[in-house]
């Protein structure tokens, strides 16, 4: 395959992020350029990009189950502007929490985007933890051991054009025990209600909203 024709895509906000890691994690096998995506004016010229690509590559933060709203719009745009024949499609979406489960809904977001705009979805890559790692390598995610080869033999159908199997990911990641998903929640509500104190607000207090109403 010509490194030229594969597009790596970010629909991360974030230029430094986790996003971004693992697409310079493909780069450094297939040589190509990532594209970063605008988040505002005009995307008419990503979309042209997006058509003369054999391949696309996209990755991107997990936002409330799926990715962000800018990468929809663009999707939107390409569908209406139409013009893809065949081009391969591939997806990544990380996200913090370690359930492989919500995050998917990205990967079949795009899934149907290929099924209904000829393009051929090749299959893509879930990483839970993601935020976590903030943009460090992959080797230092809490799964490594298994989530690093597994990225690599993602990268490699890419770089072959080959599908990417999703059993592929889920095998390297495996749900926390109950244990661990105890330890994980109050850890979670102490940052939050750390984070709440910090702005100067109780978080014991009873909703204002609730308060207003009464």
């Amino acid at each position: 395959m010509d490194k030229s024709e594969i597009m790596l895509l970010c629909a991360s906000p974030r230029r430094k992020g986790t996003s971004t890691m693992l697409l310079e994690r493909i780069q450094a096998v297939t040589g190509s350029e990532v594209v970063f995506l605008p988040q505002k004016d005009s995307l008419h010229e990503l979309v042209l990009v997006m058509q003369q690509a054999a391949t696309i590559v996209i990755s991107g933060p997990c936002y409330i189950n799926t990715y962000p709203a800018r990468l929809i719009e663009l999707l939107e745009a390409a569908a209406l502007a139409g013009g893809f024949s065949g081009q391969k499609l591939y997806g990544i979406i990380n996200g913090g929490m370690p359930y492989i489960h919500t995050h998917q809904h990205g990967l079949t977001c795009l899934q149907l985007f290929a099924e209904q705009n000829h393009l051929s979805w090749q299959g893509g890559f879930v990483l839970g933890c993601g935020a976590m790692l903030d943009g460090k390598p992959l080797e230092k995610h809490m799964n490594r051991k298994t989530v690093v080869p597994a990225f690599d033999q993602f990268i490699r159908h890419i770089a072959a054009g080959t599908p990417s199997p999703s059993c592929l990911y889920e095998q390297a990641q495996s749900p926390p025990g109950k244990i661990m998903t105890q330890v994980f929640a109050k850890l979670l509500t102490f940052l939050v209600e750390k984070s709440i104190k910090k702005h100067g607000h109780d978080p014991k207090a009873a909703n204002w909203y609730l308060r207003e109403q009464e």
